[in-house]
């Protein structure tokens, strides 16, 4: 089954995580703010599981870049089954497809976390970052870093 994901103001993408036979599926919207600024992009990822949250950077290759206004973006995942996911955002603020790093490796660019969660040594586990879509609709918050 493949998740539907429609970005504000952007082109629809698809995003296929696990496949999912005849699940209850609801809507997932995610709003982040505190971005630094409103040049690049979003990077979104919706991952349902610690394997493809531990994947690195390959789940966020896709067409679908979310657009920045005055600090904030939104997107909207539809179709979602029900189920445990977390959430994974970078703002690619030069646009280079990347998230820019420094010589330790801490990011140069904005990120982010579903539930804020915040690692100590690094980006967070799964299972600090995960929740649960069990309702038609979830909003979640994420305030970038």
């Amino acid at each position: 089954m493949a998740i539907e994901t429609a970005a504000a103001n952007s082109n629809a993408d698809t995003v296929a995580p696990s496949d999912v036979a005849n699940a209850a599926v609801g809507t997932l919207h995610v709003q982040i703010t505190d971005l630094e600024s409103d040049k690049g992009f979003l990077f979104v990822a919706l991952l349902d599981s610690a394997d493809q949250y531990d994947a690195g950077d390959r789940f966020f290759r896709s067409d679908n870049k979310v657009p920045i206004r005055e600090g904030r973006a939104s997107v909207t995942f539809e179709r979602v089954p029900y189920g445990t996911y977390a959430v994974k955002v970078f703002h690619d603020e030069n646009a280079n497809g990347e998230l820019d790093t420094n010589f330790v490796g801490f990011p140069k660019e904005g990120f982010g976390f579903s539930n804020d969660a915040m690692g100590q040594f690094g980006p967070p586990t799964f299972e600090q970052a995960a929740f649960s879509i069990q309702d038609k609709t979830l909003l979640i918050e994420i305030t970038a870093k």
